[in-house]
């Protein structure tokens, strides 16, 4: 008790010795956590982009044996059963996605291919459509006109030279091969990076009436996740809880492994499922998480190592100036344990202090860092809502950086710390200061 009483002491008194070390540790903690967060908020944003175009977080897709292969021939029954389960999900909405190349949208004498045409219901999935970075009109005013229209990207609408509110006809082939057209109102024109461009959204009903289906029909259930929950052991509990009742393919790594479990399945059992999570639909998606995630760590260490050094250097500068003072506390008795274990509580006590006053400051920089518009850079749209970076903190990455901002500092103040305690009170009142 007395050893943290000194510590306390030493470090409210001789705060001015102290003051390079704390702003070098709030410094470097700040922006250690901006960083984790900016990769973090990049990283969810795209995949919420993701899980707009890919049905959702984790995707239920239908499949059955006859022509077109995919369908959802009880979506309704999968989705009831899914919502009495305690998975931890925060949406669950029915889709139909039609994937064939020939989807064109005609207009003034001009067209476009659709890499894909999604059915949704924009009552039910509004939260996720609000995030669309609209050029021109908007989700309310979809809402407005009960769905009855369609949202077509930017690139699009150019090729198009299609503005909200101009009637745009779309062509497409039903199961049977048969052409059918229809015109549709454009309600919306979004922004989208070219991954994740060339879609259009349209009501389920309606894409499912021009492709002569029943109204509820589905290919696809879009599942949202709740925050932080990991999507592959989400879909694999996922399996587990719907192979009671349904008949599942096992736990898909890729869209080349789908192919070949269908090849493998026996269509006597029936229809059946294929819940994927994000990686398994896109693997440049894996590839762009690992590569951010990746960078940040590398930012930490090297802040973590300047830090190391620097810290390093200041307490062998403060033990030398505190000499007299360390012979002083050896004479009236404390023992050397004691002064490694002060010099460390002193560190303990700094590091605590810098790392609070360190989220004030992220909290500012991450105010200020929001302002600053990157979409001109190339390849800025995926990351970037309306051309901004949204940082966003991860609690156990922050956790993790308190934790390994600590070890830092005590590692750092280790050696000095030592170096204290071996002095002797006669070597300490030999030195002059």
């Amino acid at each position: 008790m007395t050893v943290l009483f000194f510590a306390l002491r030493n470090v409210a008194l001789q705060w001015k010795r102290y003051l390079l070390m704390f702003i070098a540790i709030l410094l470097g903690f700040s922006l250690m956590t901006l960083v984790h967060s900016i990769s973090f908020g990049a990283l969810e944003t795209v995949k919420g982009k993701a899980a707009r175009y890919f049905s959702g977080h984790v995707s239920i897709t239908g499949y059955e044996k006859r022509k077109s292969g995919q369908a959802l021939v009880n979506a309704e029954e999968v989705e009831a059963y899914i919502r009495e389960s305690s998975l931890p999900i925060t949406g669950i909405s029915p889709r139909t996605i039609y994937y064939k190349k020939d989807a064109s949208l005609f207009f003034g004498g001009q067209s476009v291919v659709q890499r894909r045409l999604i059915g949704i219901d924009f009552d039910g999935e509004k939260d996720v459509l609000s995030s669309l970075e609209f050029k021109e009109g908007s989700l309310e005013q979809m809402l407005e006109y009960n769905g009855q229209g369609v949202f077509i990207s930017e690139a699009a609408a150019d090729i198009l030279g299609a503005r909200v509110g101009d009637g745009v006809q779309l062509a497409l082939t039903t199961d049977s091969g048969q052409y059918n057209t229809a015109t549709l109102i454009v309600q919306g024109i979004f922004s989208e990076t070219g991954l994740f461009g060339y879609v259009a959204y349209m009501n389920r009903a309606d894409l499912n009436h021009l492709l002569v289906r029943e109204d509820d029909y589905a290919t696809d259930l879009a599942i949202y996740t709740k925050s932080g929950v990991n999507d592959s052991a989400f879909v694999d509990d996922l399996t587990d809880y719907l192979s009671a009742s349904f008949e599942v393919l096992p736990r898909m790594y890729s869209k080349g492994q789908l192919s070949e479990e269908l090849s493998q399945y026996d269509w006597n059992l029936g229809p059946v499922l294929a819940p994927l999570t994000l990686n398994a639909h896109l693997d440049e998606i894996t590839t762009i998480m690992d590569a951010v995630t990746l960078v940040a760590w590398l930012v930490q260490v090297l802040f973590m190592l300047i830090l190391m050094v620097g810290i390093l250097n200041t307490y062998r500068v403060l033990v030398y100036e505190r000499t007299k003072e360390i012979g002083t506390l050896r004479a009236m008795g404390m023992t050397r344990n004691e002064v490694r274990a002060m010099f460390l509580y002193e560190a303990f006590f700094l590091d605590i202090a810098a790392s609070a006053g360190g989220f004030v400051l992220y909290y500012l920089l991450k105010k200020l860092f929001g302002v600053i518009n990157i979409s001109m850079l190339p390849g800025a749209g995926l990351f970037t809502e309306q051309g901004h970076m949204v940082p966003r903190i991860d609690p156990a990455m922050a956790l993790i950086t308190v934790l390994l901002m600590l070890l830092a500092v005590l590692l750092a103040a280790a050696g000095p710390a030592d170096r204290a305690s071996k002095l002797s009170p006669v070597e300490a009142f030999r030195v002059d200061n």
